[in-house]
This record gives C-alpha cells, sequence and structure tokens, in this order.
C-alpha cells in the first residue's frame, strides 16, 4: 500500500530505528548547508525545485524514503512529486529540519 505523510520529528527517529536501513533519509536542502549539519544517515540531494525528475531518476521507487529540507515545505512539495511519479512510500518530516533541531534529536555537524 502507498503511503505519502508528513510526520512530526519524534516519530521520524522512531521510523528511522524502525526500519534502520530499509528507509533512505533524503536531505533535500543545499549542499552547503548539508554540510554545516545533518540527520546521521542522510544524504544530500539537494533539491531546486525545477529538476525534479533529473534528481530522483537513479532512486528505487520500491524504496521507503524520509524526507526534509530546512522547514517542511519543499519537502512536502517533493513528496507530493514523488507519490505523482510512481513512488511506493515517502514521509516527509513536519518542520524539517528546523523541527528535527528543535526537538533535540541527533545531528552530524561536519
Amino acid at each position: 500500500m502507498s503511503q505519502f505523510i508528513t510526520i512530526t520529528p519524534d516519530s521520524a527517529l522512531r521510523l528511522m530505528e524502525e526500519k534502520g536501513s530499509d528507509i533512505t533519509i533524503l536531505d533535500i536542502r543545499p549542499k552547503e548547508e548539508f554540510e554545516l549539519e545533518h540527520i546521521p544517515g542522510a544524504i544530500n540531494l539537494d533539491y531546486d525545485g525545477h529538476k525534479f525528475e533529473e534528481k530522483v531518476d537513479k532512486l528505487d521507487k520500491t524504496k521507503d524514503y524520509l524526507i526534509y529540507c530546512k522547514s517542511g515545505v519543499r519537502g512536502g512539495y517533493f513528496m507530493s512529486k514523488m507519490r505523482d511519479t510512481g513512488f511506493h512510500r515517502a514521509y516527509n518530516i513536519l518542520g524539517g529540519f528546523v523541527g528535527w533541531k528543535i526537538s533535540n534529536l541527533p545531528l552530524i555537524s561536519e
């Protein structure tokens, strides 16, 4: 069953713990922001809003994804584009990276 929902940062952390390597964490912020700090295990997929197809061509549509941007807005848009293009399941973090950080959840700082 396909599922595309926005979840709280705490729920995102639980999801990461439950799924482990079975979920791919996508940080869609600019590379410079990702390099400063990011959620552990995240990979950067700098999303500018105009090249969605190019950015996701190499992603497996059957896998589960946890997405975040800076505040949650672009993440929601990105998630809806994933749904529209045939992805199986994706979650967007409510409040994005800001929400995660305010919740005092684990970070990787460069």
